[in-house]
Parts: C-alpha cells; sequence; structure tokens
C-alpha cells in the first residue's frame, strides 16, 4: 500500500523553458518527422530520468492496468522502465499532434467516429450541451479538427498556468487557439451563470473530469478506477447540474494510421436531487470512471496523468479507500 504523500497536478511546472520547447517544435515544424524524432529522444530520455515522481507515476498507472486487466492485459508482462519511456514518448508526440492539429496537418479523412452519437449528431439538435472530456488521449487535437470544419461556438474551460510555454507557443503557431478558451481555477456561480447564457445561445461548453480541483481538492467523490478507489472531481457534474442541458463524453485517440473520436451521450438532463444528492453524484461519477476506465484499458499509453491517480495530495485519504487499496498492484 502506497502512504506517500501525493503532491497535486496543478503544482506540476512543465519541463523546459520556453525557448527548448520553441526550438524542438520549430524543428518539428519545419525539419519535419525524422528531424525531431532523432532530436526528441535524447532529450526526452533525460526527461525520463531527471522526473522521478512522474516516472513513478507512468509506471505505477502502467502496471495498474497490467494486474487490473490480467490475461487480457494490453501487455504481454508487467510493465518497467523501457513501458514507461513509450509513455513519456507518446505524451511528446501528443504534444506535437497539437501542432498538427492547429496548423491543419490532420486529414478529416484519417478521423474514424465510433460512440452512440457522433458531433454532427450533437450539432444537429441546435441545443447547448455540455462535453466532459479527459487528459486521457488528445482533446486539443479535437477541438483544432471540430473548428477547422464546423462554425458552432465551443467554450473550454481550462487550467493551463502549469503549462504557460508550450501554450504560449501553441498560441503562435495559430491565433485561433484561446479562442473561446476560458481559464478558470474553480467553477464560481458568475462562471455558471456566464456558461448558462453560452447554452442558451446553442453553444457547446467543454470541461474534463478526470482532475480533481485546483482549489479544493478534498471535494472529491471517490469511484472504484482500475479496481483502486480514486478520487474525482464533483464541479464538472455539479455544472450539469446547473447548466440542465444534454451531457456527453469525448475521447480523441491516436491509432494507427489516424485518430479515432469516441462520443457517447451521457445524459439527457443531469439531475442531483437535494435529499440524494451525495448519492446521486457517486453514482454518476462511478458511471463516468468506468467508462474513462474502458478507453484507457485499449490506450493506456495516450493516459496523459503523470501524478499520482490514487491519492489525494493531502493525508486526508478515506480509510476505507486505503483499506481497498491493498487488492491491487500499487508497487511502482
Amino acid at each position: 500500500m502506497n502512504t506517500s504523500k501525493a503532491s497535486h497536478w496543478a503544482k506540476k511546472q512543465e519541463n523546459g523553458s520556453y525557448l527548448a520547447i520553441w526550438l524542438l517544435l520549430r524543428l518539428y515544424r519545419f525539419g519535419g518527422k525524422y528531424v525531431i524524432l532523432v532530436v526528441l529522444a535524447p532529450v526526452l530520455g533525460y526527461f525520463f530520468l531527471k522526473d522521478r515522481s512522474a516516472r513513478t507515476a507512468s509506471m505505477h498507472f502502467l502496471q495498474q492496468v497490467h494486474h487490473y486487466k490480467g490475461a487480457q492485459s494490453p501487455f504481454a508482462q508487467r510493465p518497467g522502465y523501457w513501458r514507461s519511456y513509450q509513455h513519456f514518448w507518446h505524451f511528446a508526440m501528443a504534444a506535437l499532434a497539437k501542432i498538427d492539429g492547429w496548423l491543419g496537418r490532420i486529414p478529416t479523412g484519417s478521423v474514424s467516429y465510433e460512440g452512440s452519437v457522433s458531433f454532427d449528431n450533437i450539432i444537429q439538435t441546435g441545443k447547448g450541451g455540455l462535453i466532459i472530456g479527459s487528459h486521457l488521449g488528445n482533446q486539443e487535437v479535437c477541438r483544432a479538427l471540430v473548428r477547422s470544419k464546423y462554425t458552432v461556438r465551443i467554450n473550454v474551460l481550462a487550467h493551463t498556468q502549469h503549462t504557460a510555454a508550450f501554450n504560449r507557443i501553441l498560441k503562435e503557431s495559430n491565433s485561433e487557439v484561446d479562442l473561446n478558451l476560458i481559464e478558470v481555477t474553480e467553477l464560481t456561480p458568475a462562471v455558471s451563470v456566464m456558461l448558462s447564457e453560452c447554452i442558451e445561445r446553442g453553444e457547446l461548453v467543454v470541461i474534463v473530469g478526470d482532475r480533481i480541483s485546483a482549489q479544493t481538492p478534498e471535494r472529491a467523490v471517490w469511484a472504484d478506477f482500475l479496481g483502486k478507489p480514486a478520487p474525482f472531481a464533483i464541479g464538472p457534474w455539479v455544472l450539469a447540474s446547473v447548466l440542465q442541458c444534454p451531457v456527453y463524453l469525448m475521447f480523441c485517440m491516436r491509432q494507427q494510421n489516424g485518430y479515432n473520436l469516441i462520443f457517447s451521450h451521457f445524459a439527457e438532463q443531469l439531475q442531483l436531487p437535494r435529499k440524494d444528492r451525495q448519492q446521486a453524484l457517486q453514482t454518476t461519477i462511478q458511471q463516468y470512471a468506468q467508462q474513462l476506465e474502458q478507453v484507457a484499458c485499449r490506450y493506456p499509453l495516450q493516459w496523459f496523468n503523470f501524478y499520482d491517480f490514487w491519492h489525494l495530495p493531502t493525508p486526508s485519504q478515506p480509510k476505507h479507500s486505503q483499506q481497498k487499496e491493498t487488492s491491487g498492484d500499487s508497487s511502482t
């Protein structure tokens, strides 16, 4: 059982200076794929060795997937350092893909669709809606692809202060990157009112559901994820109940020859009754965790939460969750 104190994801700063990241992305943009692959390998190796906490979190996650799936594991053997380095590599490739997306380099013909609804279905309803994503896959690529094809306004709630240099460079590649990007650290009543107005105008709102609040991490609901209790934020679901609009889940996953966009209808209107609010939150978040888990097991190397996902950043983890945790593979 891991009893170490976890650090908060929002406190983890990006690796590399603005100049270094700028140089790498310039090499990729103008030198091409093979030039950047040669340069990136040793650079990534350096950060892999240097960032022990991210490396440990990576191996912990991959090993947990392997343990949880058993005979159906996506890995032939228990993941170690090599798999973890591949995990880092996929993260770097995802960053480059964001540049490709905003430069229009990803052909729409390379995108396949999966799920109970398509983005076309969502647009055709004419209603505003809440789309809940995650740090599984590449949400930014999906936003770039959608923006190149549709005129509907998409408002994205984000916390980007810990990746300022990369986001600055991303904006330099396309000034539309931060269009309708709403920087938030907390879902206040004022933000909710603003988003309600967006929904009334038939716009879409995008928020992630897999990271706990930057301001109040203790306000979390614990749900089973890969066989162990993990804390999930309540904010996206409270927001969904306030907006009273259709709720969808979205994943944008890299495949060998393109991307797989997975959309599913989660609720027509999410209800959180005052009397049974906590139980309703528990049920709702567990449903989200199950769908997140299913996609994560299919694409484990595209899980981009490089921190201890199963622990709060304070010692306030519930006793019952610590007891359950012993059934999982928590070694790193």
